[in-house]
C-alpha cells in the first residue's frame, strides 16, 4: 500500500457557536487522487485553508509524512510548505494582475530557494512548453490571457518548486465547460508524469468520477461516506450522496430518462 502523504484526523474547525467542520479524518496517499466533495457550505474549502495553514484548526491533528504539523520544527514546515502547494478556485484573483508570468512563475523559487537563476528559467520554460504556451507569453500580465489560460499559469506556479502533492481548490468551476474538459485533462496528464499527489475538492461529482479514484463525501462539516469512486458511486450508502448522484446529469439523453425514472421510482417506495 502506498505511503500515507496527508493524515487528517479529527480535523475540528469552530468560528464562535458554528461548526465548520466536525471531527473530519481521511488520509492522503502517495500517487492518488482523490475527490473531496459537497455542496457549498459543505466544509470543503475550509479543510484545504486548514491544511495549508490559511486558517487554524480547532482541535485535531494534520500530519504530512507522519510529522503533526503543529509540533513540526521551521525546517519541517519549509518542506511541507514546499512539497504541498495549491490552485485556487478563481484564475482571474489568484494572479497577482501587477505581476507580469515571468515574475508569477519565478516567484516561488525565489521564495524557497536552491534554484540557480539557469534552473529557474529552464523549469519555467519547460512547463510553459509542457502545458501549451508560449515564451512571449513571460513578458505579459495576467489581464492578457484568458481564464482558461490564466488557470494553466497558476497551474504552472504551483508545478514550479517540484512539489509532490497539489490542493485543488474546485479549479476548474470559474471555468467554461470546454475550457474545463482542457484543464482537467491537463491536471490528469501531469499527475501521471509528475507522479503528484493531488486533493481535489468540488461539488461536481461528474468531474470527481473522472479525475479520481477514491472520494470523500462531506456535508455540514461531516463525513457522510468514503471510499473508491466505484463503491461510491455504484453503492452509495448515505442518503446524502444519492441526493449529490440524482442531481448529476448524464450526458445520453436516453440514460438520463431512465436514471429520472429510477429516482421517481425510488421516491414512491420511500412514500
Amino acid at each position: 500500500m502506498s505511503e500515507v502523504l496527508i493524515e487528517v484526523a479529527g480535523l475540528t474547525k469552530r468560528f464562535g457557536i458554528l461548526s465548520a467542520l466536525d471531527n473530519v479524518s481521511f488520509e492522503l496517499r502517495a500517487g492518488e487522487v482523490l475527490g473531496l466533495v459537497g455542496e457549498s457550505g459543505s466544509g470543503k474549502s475550509t479543510v484545504i485553508r486548514c491544511l495549508v495553514g490559511l486558517a487554524q484548526q480547532t482541535s485535531g491533528r494534520i500530519a504530512y509524512r507522519g510529522i503533526d504539523l503543529a509540533a513540526a520544527t521551521a525546517a519541517e514546515r519549509r518542506q511541507y510548505r514546499r512539497d504541498v502547494q495549491m490552485i485556487f478556485q478563481d484564475p482571474y484573483s489568484s494572479l497577482d494582475p501587477r505581476m507580469t508570468v515571468q515574475q508569477i512563475l519565478e516567484e516561488p523559487m525565489l521564495v524557497v530557494g536552491g534554484f540557480s537563476a539557469r534552473q529557474r528559467q529552464e523549469r519555467i520554460l519547460h512547463l510553459l512548453h509542457r502545458l501549451g504556451l508560449k515564451e512571449e507569453h513571460l513578458s505579459r500580465y495576467p489581464k492578457h490571457f484568458s481564464g482558461g489560460q490564466r488557470q494553466r499559469i497558476a497551474i504552472i506556479r504551483a508545478l514550479t518548486v517540484e512539489p509532490k502533492v497539489l490542493l485543488c481548490d474546485e479549479p476548474v468551476s470559474a471555468l467554461d465547460v470546454s475550457v474545463q474538459a482542457q484543464v482537467l485533462n491537463l491536471l490528469r496528464d501531469m499527475q501521471k508524469e509528475l507522479g503528484l499527489t493531488i486533493l481535489f475538492v468540488a461539488h461536481d461529482l461528474a468531474v470527481v468520477k473522472y479525475l479520481c479514484s477514491r472520494v470523500v463525501v462531506l456535508h455540514h462539516g461531516i463525513v457522510e461516506e468514503a471510499g473508491t469512486v466505484d463503491e461510491v458511486y455504484g453503492a452509495p450508502k448515505a442518503a446524502y450522496t444519492r441526493e449529490l448522484l440524482d442531481a448529476v446529469a448524464e450526458p445520453d439523453p436516453q440514460a438520463e430518462r431512465a436514471r429520472r425514472a429510477a429516482r421517481l421510482k425510488r421516491l414512491a417506495a420511500i412514500r
